[in-house]
């Protein structure tokens, strides 16, 4: 009886013992409620970025339904933990109201996860 005592209360201890678990970093894209996408002009988000285990890079890339804009971007950083980075991307001129764009950011971190987030946006004005 005091066998099984003492291996429910070992297994309990271990149960409820808090451990480190590896996790993805965080990534999240984010726009001024404000923003409205024209063209010509000026993609602007916020990114925010965060891993306890140090970033190692960032995959940045943007694409239009119409192929008039295209980028990519790649960043890489020296282990920080968490990052706000601005997204200011110039988007051309002669593009239609309601062209989808796709923003995506990918990151890395030094153990090798990776996160990802996407915005799905679409030309709202034309100047």
């Amino acid at each position: 009886m005091r066998a099984r005592t003492a291996a429910a209360v070992l297994l309990l201890a271990a149960c409820s013992d808090p451990r480190v678990r590896p996790v993805a970093p965080t990534v999240q894209v984010s726009f001024d409620p404000a923003f409205r996408l024209k063209s010509p002009g000026t993609l602007t988000a916020s990114l925010y970025l965060f891993d306890l285990d140090g970033l190692k890079t960032m995959d940045l890339s943007v694409r239009s339904a119409d192929s008039a804009l295209t980028g990519d971007s790649i960043i890489s950083f020296t282990g920080d933990q968490e990052l706000t980075r601005p997204v200011d991307w110039t988007v051309p001129g002669g593009m239609h109201i309601g062209t989808q764009v796709t923003l995506i950011a990918r990151v890395l971190d030094f153990k090798g996860f990776v996160a990802a987030d996407t915005a799905h946006l679409s030309v709202q004005d034309t100047i």
